[in-house]
């Protein structure tokens, strides 16, 4: 009989990723609108390349660090470095899965949300660093971006008619101003990915309960879908290497919002950022290999 999965986050590893989240918003800095280096690329793990994704590109991409890859301090110690004193590392999460059988010989499945810590490579002695050459890009940040809007396989119609941006369900469209309103293409291009992401959760889609769902503004579901598109804007923002730092600043009403809603629900970041992930990857027509399992 075919197991089934039962999801057990621990609260505590939720706090210490939403606190960080929490600080970096309280310190001025949107971590959603803070892109990785895009001459390193996006975070990945040195040892087994495995590209960081969701919360824990998030949080890595938020380092100051000119080098995007990471080791825990086991890895280090393996290839015979050592994490130097006093240095401290970055919390990223994964899910620990343990199989159990019930008393029917059923087998159970129970997924545990843990926490791990690399260190920037920066941060590590003793090992003579190799790193691939980062290849040039054969197209300019605004062409990724009309590339990744127009091979959207079965996205919504676009139209081009409004002094407003929106996505609306029930006619599956997302209605956008003209270019020539926004402040610079990075602004455009954001907004629309914005608007696209809240697309992916259309039932004929990804059929997500945050979009589905009949939610007042500033209800905890609508918080959610917001934070949803935001970070899988920024996802997508990143993908195609747009510099996010020329875009409009948050306003402090913005910021206060998002603190206050991550305040309220711990397991809130997390979540979204997961969803967020799985937006990309629909918009993009990635098949993840395997589920997440973001540490070594």
């Amino acid at each position: 009989m075919e197991a089934a999965t039962t999801f057990a986050p621990r609260a505590d590893v939720q706090e210490i990723i939403t606190n960080r989240i929490i600080m970096a918003l309280e310190n001025g800095v949107t971590p959603w609108k803070k892109p990785w280096n895009a001459a390193s690329g996006a975070p990945r793990n040195y040892r087994s390349k495995h590209v960081y994704t969701g919360i824990n590109a998030l949080l890595l991409g938020m380092l100051p660090y000119e080098q995007a890859y990471y080791l825990t301090y086991k890895q280090a110690q393996e290839l015979g470095g050592q994490v130097r004193r006093g240095e401290k590392g970055m919390p990223v999460v994964f899910w620990k899965v343990t199989k159990k059988e019930d008393a029917e010989g059923n087998e159970k499945k129970s997924a545990y949300l843990q926490c791990s810590t690399v260190f920037n490579v920066a941060q590590i002695d003793g090992i003579e660093w190799k790193f691939p050459e980062v290849p040039s890009r054969e197209h300019t940040p605004q062409q990724a971006a009309e590339q990744i809007i127009a091979g959207y396989v079965g996205g919504p119609r676009i139209q081009y008619s409004d002094s407003e941006a929106y996505y609306r369900t029930s006619t599956d469209t997302v209605t956008m101003p003209e270019a020539s309103s926004f402040h610079t293409a990075e602004d455009f291009y954001l907004t629309t990915f914005h608007e696209l992401v809240h697309s992916t959760g259309h039932s004929k889609r990804l059929d997500r309960a945050t979009l589905t769902e009949k939610a007042a503004f500033g209800s905890p579901t609508y918080a959610k879908e917001e934070l949803v598109a935001e970070l899988g804007a920024a996802f997508l923002s990143n993908t195609a290497g747009l510099d996010l730092s020329v875009t409009e600043s948050n306003t402090a009403s913005y910021v206060e919002s998002w603190l206050q809603a991550l305040r309220n629900d711990k397991t809130l970041i997390i979540s979204a950022a997961s969803q967020a992930q799985k937006a990309l990857n629909h918009i993009l027509g990635v098949v993840p290999s395997y589920e997440a399992s973001e540490a070594e």
